[in-house]
Parts: C-alpha cells; structure tokens; sequence
C-alpha cells in the first residue's frame, strides 16, 4: 500500500494536526497512519489475486460432494461465506483454505498483518475460531483446522506470547506457512511489498520539503550541526 494513494483526513481536525501544530504536516501524517490501517486489506487482496478462489460457497460444496471439483487449494474470502448458507451468526474469519483432494482439509484462518496484538481480545479471537471451525466443519465434507497467522511474524513463540498462550502452537501459523498452503510465493508477496516501502519513504521525504515550515526547521537544524 502506497502513502501517496491513502487519503487520510483533509478538514484539518486529526488529533496529528494538534499534536503537530501543522496542518500540512498532520494531514500527511494521517495519510501514513491511514496506509498502516489498510496494509492489512491489502495484504489479504495481494494473497486473494494470487490463488484461486470461490464465488460460490454452495456450489463449491455441492461440486466437492458429487466428487466433481478438480483437486486443488482454493480460497473462500469472509465475503463469499456472509452471503452463503453456510454463514454463522457473528463468527467470521477473515480466511478459508479448501484442499481438496484425498484427505480433505479446511483451513479456517484469521489474518494478522503485523505483530501488535490487542490482548484483550485473544481469549475471544481462540474461542470463536474454535466454536466456528466446530459447527461449520459439522456442515461440510471437510476435516476443519483453525490457525491464528501473524504474516509478518516468523517466530510463533513470540505469536504465542503475544495472544497470551491462548492458542497452541499448532493452532498458529506464520507467513511463509500460510502460503505453502495457498501454493503460493511468500518472496513475491515480500518483493512487492518493498517495492512501496521505497516509494513510501521517498514519497514522504518529497512531501515533508513541500511543507514551508518543516524544510525551514530541517535547514535551521542542518546549518547548527554543521
């Protein structure tokens, strides 16, 4: 996600702009917290356009049934299940990961970009990945698993840490995981994603010297250091 094509707020009343004293300045700094909040959407659009996923739940279901879905890995987005039969009230996780073929497996998944986690929630997070993956997995003729995955977070003791112990290391899954599952490049995914870092920061360095004030500050600071 690029800094340049988040829109953040314009009216001038960020809580940045009177921390700042800088309109320009907290307009721009809202704009980068408003790229933090949607790297996550983006993520999940970056994995969802690499794999093959399903627009039909039921029909999905019906093919896997009557032994007439090709074998592969493909993903239900929490989209498809909402307007599904299979929808359960109030549990929706972000990510499902059919296999079909021998043995077949559904992944429930809920998809963490970062590694900051809000604790207070882990207890909750574990029960409704568990309650969900028990009473859709009673509806379907799939195994169900469900995982907590931290894309960006390789160590799964800090993961486990991070939620508290609430869920087991097995029940936890990091990037490169999830996207062995998916059949997937977790090194594309990365590669892109360094891509609008670089644009990011250069992107931020050219808008910082727009601002009058902010280039007036630097050069002061500039010439008293040297």
């Amino acid at each position: 996600m690029k800094i340049r094509d988040a829109r953040g707020r314009k009216d001038g009343s960020s809580g940045y702009t009177r921390v700042l004293g800088n309109d320009e300045l907290g307009q721009l700094i809202s704009r980068i917290q408003s790229t933090v909040i949607s790297n996550g959407t983006e993520l999940e659009r970056i994995i969802v356009s690499m794999t093959k996923t399903i627009n039909s739940l039921e029909e999905f279901i019906d093919n896997v049934t009557e032994g007439v879905q090709p074998e592969g890995v493909y993903l239900c987005q929490k989209k498809v299940l909402k307007k599904s039969m299979y929808s359960i009230h109030g549990i929706e996780p972000d990510l499902l990961i059919f296999t079909v073929d021998r043995k077949r497996v559904c992944k429930v998944i809920e998809l963490k970009d970062g590694d900051n986690f809000d604790t207070k929630k882990s207890q909750s997070e574990r029960e409704h990945l568990e309650q969900f993956s028990l009473q859709f997995g009673a509806k379907i003729p799939f195994v169900t698993e469900f995982y907590i995955c931290c894309f960006n977070q390789p160590d799964k003791e800090i993961i486990k840490e991070g939620f508290k112990n609430k869920f087991e290391p097995e029940h936890i899954m990091n990037g490169q995981e999830l996207c062995d599952v998916l059949q997937i490049s977790y090194d594309d995914i990365i590669r892109g994603r360094k891509h609008d870092m670089e644009d990011n920061i250069n992107y931020f360095i050219d808008e910082l010297l727009k601002i009058d004030d902010v280039r007036n500050r630097i050069a002061q600071k500039l010439n008293n250091k040297s």
